[in-house]
């Protein structure tokens, strides 16, 4: 239904990137049982995702799963997953540390694999048919420390790939078989039998592998290809280094067969070779003081995030003695370390001259990736010697650039959807750990009141319930628990006041999951915990607001409407220039304007414009009504677009728009758009993202089911340097609703005011001031309603259901509520 046939085409090809996904997610549709519980919907478990920069979680409050194709076994994608994505889809490298063979990690990783694959399969195909076949097909590396590098020509043969040229492939063995579950089968045996060195548990790997055998095994429009790696040295040749090489010419012969025979590691001549051994050494293998640190703590239990006053801690990692044990067990981490990296670099380098757009994910133990140390240390290393040292000057500027990749951040938005720029670590967590029975007040009582006689298992089960009921009714208080634990906060937020003081914190995110095979989460209690379902909060204030907007012709009360700007902050140049013809149908809870100050020549966005007032002020301010039509192709300044979810609002929008002399459509827009699908109402009107200098709303936030996607929406749409001011209601502190009241549906849609601004930070914007609209939810002195309005009955969204709240008449709402306007830069 797009506006231009480009436009339309995009929208049809972002369609058959989704069903592309479906259908590949469809190959794993065997329903299997899980020891989490459900089939239909992935990661039902208590689970929760924190960031470590804002010290909080990335998915907000409310349970909602919605409804996407990407789940494998044709149910949703859990949120978590899908916000994360949202957070890293630029990156060109993503570190994922796990705790190997853990049900409830794989799941995640599948669901992280399928969303990050979608996503970058939906942005190849909403490119324009003229640039489409000059763009690159996105493809993501698996790069998997399961399987070791000699296994490459396996995994190839299994995704139905020739051997890959750096790979011993020619395994001599027949193509594996078309059906999937004979392919696994097929694949487990050769891991055992032909290699058997890795052991790990491929069972739980079973639908991750499938996925990712099933991106390959069709071509189409919006394809992104998922290729497995080997990434791993095989680790007999690490247990040699360490149990095997007393002195040091058998160590020098060791690791020269792995580098020069077998290629695990940079050979004699190669750039990469200069950062392989410490200085002066051709048998250590490079490390640093803080990696020896950690490794010394995960076998002495010491607390590297203490603060630094209370212990010293040798920084140089303890033992010196080069033989021993301790010492032998850190080279051979190094060696594993090295291998992994050694590989991921060299694969970054050489596919930088592919006709692909090339992303990386890696998989491994934490241990291997915790603090960026390890693995990633090593592979930002080895870049570094290429860009310094290899003779050729492009190879040089393609390490570079590499180098500064895997160096920063994720870019946020839509600034690069081609190429990645920026890395990303994630790390793991069992809630056990964060010790909510020491905490979280109900735990206490429970554990401190069992009876001696009790039943442990029943105690056991009574602790999990009340874990899951608050994941469910409060998720950001469970978030305020599991951040209390120095298990938590010291890796993830005070990892640098440590004795240890690490650079980086354990991860970017930590993936925050109960271990507990007995807590599970059902649809009787997704149902009986979610107060207001997206789907049905968004379907009923659309239908009315429908019904606003087909009797805004009608003249309303006028007299009302200018005590209502008033006394919310609106001038009295403000209320004149809306005039008489529109001041009646003035829709809002605060003025936007005041904090936005808007300015000539710019261009603004109205989130919730519903029947234009704001829009038309934000014309005055800009300049917009006083210009004339040149510059129609594209946005040109000053302009102000309008989105409302109504159409009969945008309608009635637009035709006072053209009749109070604006230009329309080139100066003064309105168009029909989801705010939590902002873009793909924008780029459906010609639109792109990063057009917007200001962007205002008043009220519409307040409706709006998922604030976050909304914010991250409105950010992506402003320029750099760009400014929000979101007039909304909220709640002033979570839980003060009780929920023995049935509450209006704009109430429990309310943000809550203390989750506000870390939502808008995680988003990426800056400076984010919370400014008290000072608009009162009781007190206004309103005049009695102008007599001529009375009988025209125009649609009112409140006051229809006086007597369903009437219980609302005896509360103090100023103090349950409050107005405020949200300010922020980009």
């Amino acid at each position: 239904r797009a506006s231009s046939s480009s436009a339309g085409a995009a929208q049809d090809l972002a369609a058959a990137a989704g069903e592309y996904f479906a259908l590949a997610a469809g190959r794993l549709a065997s329903n299997r049982s899980s020891s989490a519980g459900g089939s239909q919907i992935m990661n039902r478990f208590v689970h929760r995702i924190l960031k470590s920069s804002t010290a909080s979680s990335i998915v907000g409050p409310g349970v909602v799963v919605p409804s996407s194709p990407s789940s494998p076994t044709g149910g949703a994608s859990s949120p978590a997953a899908a916000r994360l994505v949202e957070e890293i889809r630029n990156a060109k490298l993503v570190y994922f540390g796990e705790f190997h063979s853990e049900p409830r990690i794989v799941r995640f990783q599948l669901e992280l694999v399928q969303e990050w694959a979608r996503r970058l399969a939906s942005s190849s195909s909403s490119s324009s048919s003229s640039s489409r076949s000059s763009r690159p097909t996105p493809r993501l590396h698996l790069v998997m420390e399961h399987f070791s590098v000699d296994m490459q020509g396996m995994l190839d043969g299994y995704q139905g790939k020739e051997a890959s040229a750096s790979s011993d492939s020619g395994d001599g063995e027949k193509p594996f078989p078309d059906d999937d579950d004979e392919a696994f089968e097929e694949l487990v045996r050769r891991y055992k039998d032909d290699f058997g060195t890795e052991g790990h548990d491929l069972e739980v790997l079973r639908d991750l592998l499938t996925f990712c055998r099933g991106t390959t095994a069709r071509d189409g429009l919006g394809r992104c290809e998922v290729r497995l790696r080997g990434g791993f040295v095989p680790r007999n040749h690490a247990a040699r280094l360490n149990k095997e090489c007393p002195d040091a010419a058998s160590k020098r012969s060791l690791l020269r067969e792995l580098s020069e025979e077998r290629g695990y590691l940079p050979k004699e001549g190669e750039a990469m070779r200069g950062a392989l051994f410490e200085e002066g050494s051709d048998v250590a293998l490079r490390g640093s003081p803080a990696h020896a640190l950690l490794v010394r703590s995960l076998m002495s239990g010491e607390d590297l995030y203490a603060p630094a006053e209370e212990g010293g801690s040798d920084r140089e990692g303890g033992e010196d003695e080069e033989e021993s044990p301790l010492a032998r067990l850190l080279q051979a981490q190094l060696l594993k370390d090295h291998a992994m990296a050694y590989r991921i670099a060299s694969l970054m380098l050489e596919q930088s001259s592919s006709a692909y757009d090339d992303r990386y994910l890696v998989l491994a133990g934490f241990a291997h990736l915790k603090h960026r140390l390890g693995v990633p240390e090593r592979v930002s290393a080895y870049l570094r010697q290429e860009a310094l040292a290899h003779p050729d000057a492009r190879r040089r500027a393609v390490a570079l650039d590499a180098l500064l990749d895997v160096s920063r951040p994720p870019l946020v938005g839509d600034a690069v959807k081609f190429g990645g720029k920026g890395s990303a670590a994630v790390g793991c967590q069992m809630l056990y750990q964060a010790s909510l029975e020491d905490s979280y007040p109900p735990l206490v009582e429970a554990t401190e009141g069992a009876p001696e006689d009790g039943d442990p298992d029943e105690l056991e089960r009574m602790k999990g319930k009340m874990v899951k009921d608050l994941f469910l009714r409060d998720p950001l208080r469970l978030d305020e628990y599991i951040m209390k634990s120095d298990e938590i906060s010291g890796p993830l937020v005070r990892f640098a006041g440590g004795v240890a003081a690490f650079e980086h914190p354990c991860a970017d995110y930590l993936f925050v999951y109960d271990e507990n095979d007995d807590v599970v989460i059902d649809d009787s209690d997704l149902e009986a915990n979610a107060p207001a379902r997206d789907d049905d909060a968004k379907e009923e204030t659309a239908a009315a607001y429908e019904r606003v907007g087909r009797t805004a012709g009608r003249r309303g009360d006028a007299l009302k409407a200018r005590a209502v700007m008033s006394q919310i902050g609106y001038a009295a140049d403000d209320i004149k220039y809306v005039g008489d013809d529109d001041i009646f149908n003035f829709q809002g809870v605060a003025n936007p304007h005041g904090v936005a100050k808007i300015r000539p020549g710019e261009v603004v966005l109205d989130v919730g414009s519903g029947l234009g007032i704001d829009s038309f002020l934000a014309a005055r301010d800009c300049g917009a009504d006083k210009c004339g039509a040149e510059g129609e192709g594209d946005v040109s300044a000053p302009f102000v677009v309008g989105v409302d979810l109504a159409d009969s609002e945008v309608k009635h929008a637009s035709k006072r728009a053209a009749e109070r002399g604006y230009i329309v459509p080139q100066r003064v827009r309105f168009i029909r758009g989801d705010a939590e699908k902002l873009d793909e109402a924008l780029a459906a009107n010609n639109l792109h993202p990063e057009k917007f200098d200001v962007c205002i709303s008043n009220g519409a936030f307040c409706l709006i089911p998922d604030k976050r996607k909304a914010f991250r929406n409105v950010f992506e749409a402003l320029k750099p340097g760009g400014r929000m001011a979101i007039s909304t209601t909220t709640v002033v502190a979570r839980g003060s609703m009780d929920p023995s009241f049935e509450w209006p549906v704009c109430m429990r849609m309310f943000a809550s005011l203390e989750d506000i601004k870390p939502t808008c930070e995680s988003v990426g914007f800056k400076n984010v001031r919370i400014v008290d609209a000072e608009s009162p939810m009781e007190g206004m002195e309103i005049p009695t309603a102008d007599e001529s309005a009375k009988s025209n009955q125009r649609f009112k969204i409140h006051g229809r259901y006086a007597d369903q709240f009437a219980f609302l008449e005896d509360m103090d709402m100023d103090s349950l509520c409050k107005v405020v306007t949200v300010y922020g830069e980009k």
